[in-house]
């Protein structure tokens, strides 16, 4: 037996009042629904799991509610590792700079577990948009026009203020246009109603791969995309523009820290296998899993990196 497995299976007999947790499958509760992207993540790490832990491990989605509906499903359950709970960026780390009255308290109601994956932000153009097709080219172009009107596709995510910060390292009034939805955005976009689009890269995989959209940047921090190799980086083109979104797993409050670590290390023995990247890559979802304290790191460092750039935006929500 490996370690990694007797640690999981004995953990319950050394932390008071787990033991019957051992024998109840494990809820994943999903923002997302059947189908997406979010859901094959989660049903990939899932199967994974439950491979590994030798339990039932079972997807339960919850979308809706601004992206909370995760979150809120979770309120009350035990804290003894059957229930976890996936998030995003929007709602684990952003929430309170950008409502007034979000539905949770993050830090209060979502114990951190592993970071799951990132997808960088993607800026895309029609394939005979003006700058030859490429970043630099097209900042130039926008620059003849005073700015540009750049789609985003949601009110309260983070692509609309990627949309402010991509203004703020150039130098140039960009603004944001919303759409309630990709698949609202996507068919303007291609059809040259805006002249360019933002949301994160995997939004415009197909139809990048498809020659119906071109994207030009992405925001990963260093190396190459794995989704899309060929599309460089932001800061290759000289824009300091680094960020991206992500998915993380969390516990309710309340769950022991032993026990946190414990999956975590499982979640990230799953994230790292050959089978996992092979369906999650295509997806332009980057595994990368990690410890409780890397995640709690992970939300407190991009709060910080996204709060100035939300409050320059001038933007506040009461609530999604």
């Amino acid at each position: 037996m490996k370690p990694t497995r007797r640690i999981v299976l004995t953990l319950p007999l050394l932390l008071p009042g787990l033991a019957r947790a051992q024998d109840h499958p494990i809820r994943l509760i999903v923002n997302g629904t059947p189908g997406s992207a979010t859901d094959l993540l989660m049903r990939t790490l899932g199967e994974g799991l439950s491979r590994r832990l030798g339990r039932p491990v079972i997807a339960d989605n919850r979308a809706g509610a601004g992206g909370f509906a995760s979150a809120l499903a979770a309120r009350g359950a035990p804290a003894d590792g059957t229930v976890l709970i996936h998030a995003n960026i929007g709602v684990a780390a952003l929430a309170p700079i950008v409502f007034r009255k979000p539905p949770i308290d993050p830090d209060r109601e979502l114990l951190p577990v592993a970071h799951l994956t990132d997808t960088p932000f993607g800026l895309a153009v029609r394939p005979d948009a003006a700058g030859g097709g490429t970043l630099s080219g097209w900042l130039g172009a926008m620059r003849d026009r005073q700015g540009a009107a750049i789609a985003v596709n949601s009110a309260t995510g983070l692509p609309r203020f990627a949309v402010h910060l991509l203004a703020s390292q150039t130098g140039q009034p960009f603004t944001p246009v919303i759409y309630r939805s990709s698949g609202a955005m996507i068919p303007d976009l291609e059809a040259g109603h805006v002249p360019a689009g933002m949301t994160i890269g995997a939004e415009f995989i197909q139809q990048h791969r498809a020659g119906t959209l071109r994207l030009i940047a992405q925001s990963q921090g260093e190396g190459r995309w794995g989704a899309a190799a060929e599309v460089p980086r932001f800061n290759e083109e000289g824009v300091d523009f680094v960020g991206s979104a992500w998915n993380a797993l969390f516990a309710p409050p309340g769950t022991p820290a032993a026990l946190a670590e414990t999956i975590a290390h499982e979640v990230t023995e799953v994230l790292a296998a050959d089978a996992t990247r092979a369906r999650l890559l295509p997806l332009g979802l980057e595994p990368t899993g990690g410890s409780p304290a890397s995640l709690t790191a992970r939300v407190a460092a991009d709060r910080a990196r996204w709060a100035p750039v939300i409050k320059a935006s001038g933007f506040i929500a009461d609530e999604p």
